[in-house]
């Protein structure tokens, strides 16, 4: 019997192919730089970063002579993100390497705040830093002669959460115009189909975050935004083509009708933020013509 040999079929491999986590610096002076790309210029991010993980939590803790060990309370603090990055700096030439080492480091400041972002598109999640140095770095070799460098730098995270990509819901009241004008013909109107009454918003995120409410004209003074029972009374009208903004964040709040601040006529509110891990009912009581937004930014403890 003949035996015939033959190469087996080559299988297809469809393995997905790894590749590194985008990363971008964006500075305070507006240039942006990235860090993981393939080919990407100097720097290049090394391994052994810190700051992509779990924050450091500080939790709330009491205790008594008469009962070994501790009691946790319900609470816990959320302290500044220590951040560390390895960057490797390597050039063809000398004045290439002066020229994006320079660069680079002009864009931190240690007040204001670069914007470092891991991941794109809806995946991606910010953090604000500032520069965070020390003056104690020693170059080993002259980076003139070696055109290489591997520097680590040390930032700060004020606000140590991830930030999201921002979440926003809009709402329209109930229409009084009948879906087909009296002249039976088009234009044919369609109701919104998210309105006041089923208002909702979800906070994918791991802690609480607070809303910012847009209300375009027209409503009637007295119309009530908010979360529960923590509810906004707005107690003057807003006309038709003018815009109200509240931003309800303690560390951000403002009020403000077309532009101009208006948080002395808003008066004293009481703001409650979107819990974390779910959707909640927001309450809209107006029966005003204009839409009415409400937008948030999840926050998260790691970077993905």
């Amino acid at each position: 019997m003949p035996i015939i040999l033959s190469s087996p079929v080559a299988v297809e491999d469809t393995t997905p192919v790894a590749r590194n986590r985008p990363m971008t610096w964006t500075g305070v002076d507006g240039s942006v730089w990235r860090l993981t790309k393939p080919g990407a210029p100097n720097p290049r991010m090394a391994p052994g970063v810190k700051g992509l993980h779990m924050p450091k939590m500080i939790v709330h803790k009491s205790s008594s002579p008469l009962v070994p060990g501790v009691d946790i309370d319900d609470g816990y603090e959320l302290p500044e993100r220590s951040v560390y990055w390895p960057l490797l700096f390597r050039a063809r030439s000398s004045e290439e390497w002066q020229e994006d080492h320079a660069g680079f480091f002009r864009s931190f400041h240690p007040v204001r705040t670069g914007i470092w972002t891991v991941g794109e598109g809806r995946q991606a999640r910010t953090l604000p830093l500032t520069g965070s140095f020390d003056g104690g770095y020693v170059f080993p070799h002259d980076p003139f002669l070696t055109r290489l460098a591997l520097i680590g730098v040390e930032l700060t995270a004020p606000r140590p959460l991830w930030r999201g990509v921002p979440i926003t819901q809009k709402f329209s009241g109930p229409s009084t115009r009948p879906f087909i004008p009296l002249g039976g013909g088009p234009p044919y109107y369609i109701a919104p189909g998210a309105t006041f009454q089923d208002a909702k918003i979800a906070n994918p995120g791991d802690e609480p975050s607070y809303l910012t409410w847009e209300v375009e004209g027209p409503q009637p003074a007295g119309i009530k935004l908010g979360v529960g029972e923590a509810l906004i009374e707005v107690p003057f009208a807003i006309a038709e083509g003018s815009k109200l903004s509240i931003n309800t964040n303690p560390a951000e709040q403002y009020a403000t009708l077309d532009g101009v601040d208006c948080a002395r006529d808003l008066g004293f509110q009481i703001f409650a933020p979107i819990p974390a891990g779910g959707e909640v009912n927001l309450v809209i009581i107006s029966d005003g013509e204009g839409s009415i937004r409400a937008t948030h930014v999840p926050l998260y403890w790691m970077a993905f």
